[in-house]
């Protein structure tokens, strides 16, 4: 499926930027990735696919996934941003989106080393070490342990997530780390008179629910603490391939059941 405006886009770069078919192809690939990689990871662009929601938080987020999956330069991280910041600029000035996300993003100093794709890719074996160091955040810890049970954070912001938790089998050191989780979190749910899992610090009993951008925030304090880099969907990415890499005698049935994938998701992930 082609990304959105992608004819209106080309005739744009040949007309208005008399750029070479050779770049529109270059260019054009690079936005194509980035709509792909949404509709097989993002559920909020899954369910609306609205431009508008697409923020500076999904960019990064993908930009970080092709660093640790594909191995990308610096040099080739600010390609594809510049790439990508053409293609949002145009919508932008076209009054076909309302948002700008690549507005405020910078590039890769040349040089700097990035992940190795090594460091996460067994991240869920060391998980009771996780989740025991009381230098992390209890939201930090209870988003790993979440992603390793193969949620998304799209998934688990959701108001009401917390009355899935009871379904889940946990492992006796999860259960364990749960009863600290809810009597430390116990203040917060008095507060903003919520059940939720990840609550805002102030008081907003119309919305007391962290953001995604809140939970970044978090896990941005929490990096130099541990030895993987705490990106939401990278995390969630290798729990998955670490399971069907470990699974591979299950039969695909079995898989999308305990995985909760579609079979054209599980597909890609053998792909990649």
């Amino acid at each position: 499926m082609d990304f959105p405006y992608k004819e209106r886009f080309i005739n744009y770069l040949k007309s208005n930027r008399l750029l070479a078919d050779s770049t529109v192809k270059d260019l054009t690939e690079d936005v194509q990735r980035l709509f792909n990689y949404l509709r097989e990871n993002n559920p909020t662009y899954q369910s609306s696919a609205d431009l508008n929601q697409i923020t500076e938080l999904e960019i990064k987020e993908y930009l970080s996934w092709l660093q640790i999956q594909r191995q990308i330069k610096n040099s080739t991280y600010n390609k594809i941003l510049t790439h990508l910041n053409s293609y949002f600029i145009f919508l932008f000035q076209n009054g076909l989106a309302t948002t700008l996300p690549t507005v405020g993003m910078k590039g890769m100093k040349k040089g700097k080393s990035t992940p190795p794709a090594s460091a996460t890719i067994n991240w869920t074996k060391k998980l009771p070490d996780y989740l025991a160091n009381e230098q992390l955040a209890y939201y930090t810890r209870m988003i790993l342990l979440l992603t390793a049970h193969y949620f998304t954070t799209a998934e688990f912001i959701q108001p009401d997530f917390y009355q899935l938790l009871p379904e889940v089998d946990w492992q006796p050191f999860e259960t364990e780390f749960l009863k600290h989780f809810a009597k430390e979190h116990e203040v917060a749910v008095n507060r903003q008179h919520s059940q939720d899992i990840f609550l805002k610090e102030r008081i907003n009993l119309t919305n007391p629910t962290l953001s995604l951008a809140g939970l970044h925030k978090i896990l941005k304090k929490d990096q130099p603490k541990v030895d993987l880099p705490l990106k939401p969907s990278v995390l969630y990415q290798n729990a998955i391939l670490n399971y069907i890499h470990h699974h591979q005698n299950l039969s695909d049935e079995r898989l999308m059941h305990d995985l909760r994938l579609s079979r054209e998701s599980l597909n890609y992930y053998r792909g990649l």
